[in-house]
C-alpha cells in the first residue's frame, strides 16, 4: 500500500514537470514564432506621414487596383485602416489590397504599421493564396502547409498617438505568384489578403 502511495506521488510529481515544461515551452515559441507585441516599435503620427511617400519607380493604378515595382524600393503598408472598406484590409499606396507586381530581382522593404485602434495585425508573405481558413497561422507551426516565406509578430493596435509598426526586406527572386496576409485568427479569411505577381 505504502509502495503503491508512493508510485501515486511520484506519476503525480512527473506530471507536474512535464506539464511545467509544456507551459514553458509554449511560452517561449510563441513568443519566437508571434513576437512579442511590448518589444514593438512604434512611430508618431508625423512619423507617420513622413513615410508615406511613393518612391522612385513605384506606379500606381487605381482603376485596376495595382501597384508596379520597377526599383527596389520602400512600400509602407498600413494595417486596418478606419476608412477602408472594413478592418480586413491593408492601405498600400493609397490602395486597399491591392495587387503588387514586382519585377523579378528588386528587393522590395515593407514598413508594416498597424492603424487600427482595437485588433491586432500582421503582414505575412505566402506561397498560398485563398480560401484561408480561421486559424491560418497555426499552419506555420504545424506542416508548413501555407508556405509561409517570412513570418513576423501581431502589432498591438495604435494606443495614444503611437503606431506600432516592423520592417522587413525580401527580395524577390524567383518570378511567380505569391500573397500576403494578415495571419491574425479569422483576419486572412475575412479577406484580408492580396497578390503579389513577380515577372520579368
Amino acid at each position: 500500500m505504502k509502495i503503491n502511495m508512493n508510485l501515486h506521488k511520484a506519476f503525480g510529481i512527473a506530471a507536474i514537470i512535464f506539464l511545467a515544461a509544456v507551459i514553458i515551452f509554449s511560452a517561449i515559441y510563441y513568443k519566437d514564432v508571434y513576437g512579442a507585441s511590448g518589444g514593438s516599435q512604434y512611430l508618431t503620427q508625423s512619423q507617420l506621414e513622413s513615410l508615406n511617400v511613393t518612391g522612385p519607380g513605384v506606379y500606381i493604378s487605381p482603376a485596376n487596383s495595382t501597384i508596379y515595382v520597377n526599383n527596389s524600393t520602400t512600400l509602407l503598408v498600413m494595417a486596418g485602416p478606419m476608412d477602408g472598406p472594413s478592418m480586413y484590409s491593408f492601405e498600400i499606396e493609397g490602395l486597399f489590397n491591392p495587387t503588387i507586381v514586382i519585377r523579378e530581382g528588386v528587393t522590395v522593404h515593407f514598413v508594416v504599421v498597424n492603424i487600427d485602434t482595437d485588433s491586432e495585425h500582421n503582414f505575412v508573405l505566402s506561397t498560398r493564396g485563398p480560401p484561408y481558413p480561421y486559424m491560418s497561422g497555426m499552419e506555420y507551426m504545424g506542416s508548413g502547409g501555407f508556405g509561409f516565406m517570412t513570418y513576423m509578430g501581431f502589432l498591438p493596435p495604435t494606443n495614444s498617438g503611437h503606431f506600432y509598426y516592423y520592417d522587413f526586406s525580401y527580395a524577390f527572386s524567383q518570378s511567380g505568384t505569391y500573397w500576403y496576409l494578415c495571419t491574425y485568427p479569422g483576419h486572412a479569411e475575412n479577406g484580408m489578403y492580396g497578390k503579389i505577381v513577380v515577372d520579368q
